[in-house]
């Protein structure tokens, strides 16, 4: 079905998740702070943790898998401080699904959603790390080369992209 990779689509997922998790998770411990909703409402906030978890494993695994054939066209020196940057997400995603489920406890759950947001907040970090590493991989390095096909490829090489990418508007458009 999909001829591209599909690590760039899976990313997004865990960088989504990942940035708008603590601001999520400070409206939620507001609401609960005030009594707006139960405390058992913080399941929401452990359900995002363990989606953000589990994208960043196969958004994590997806790369591993298209690593092989992007050290075609990109340095492997490249590759790994990206994903070394990576690698750190499930990590921060697996301290964050343990204290999303702190949070769900009646005593100590105030403070523990307190922590939550700390520590997600903090998270933002690495997660930016990472995606700022992978995005100098595409646009930086040409990492999204090693997926052009051999007649595009060509097409590029002699100028006849633009070209032919240009006829096949017109013909389009002539369609309408």
């Amino acid at each position: 079905m999909f001829d591209l990779p599909l690590h760039p689509i899976a990313v997004h997922f865990p960088i989504v998740i990942g940035m708008t998790l603590p601001f999520i998770a400070i409206l939620l411990w507001w609401a609960i702070r005030k009594g707006h909703v139960p405390q058992k409402a913080w399941i929401v906030i452990t359900a995002l943790a363990l989606v953000y978890g589990a994208s960043a494993l196969v958004a994590s695994e997806l790369g591993e898998e298209d690593e092989d054939r992007v050290e075609k066209v990109v340095s492997e020196k490249v590759i790994e401080e990206h994903e070394e940057a990576a690698e750190l997400i499930p990590w921060v995603a697996g301290v964050l699904v343990l204290l999303s489920f702190g949070g769900l406890m009646s005593g100590a759950g105030p403070k523990v959603q307190i922590a939550f947001v700390a520590v997600s907040l903090i998270a933002i970090a690495p997660l930016v790390n990472a995606g700022h590493t992978g995005g100098e991989l595409v646009y930086h390095y040409g990492a999204a080369n090693a997926h052009v096909l051999p007649e595009t490829k060509a097409l590029i090489q002699s100028g006849g992209f633009y070209t032919a990418h240009a006829k096949d508007e017109h013909d389009e458009e002539d369609h309408d």
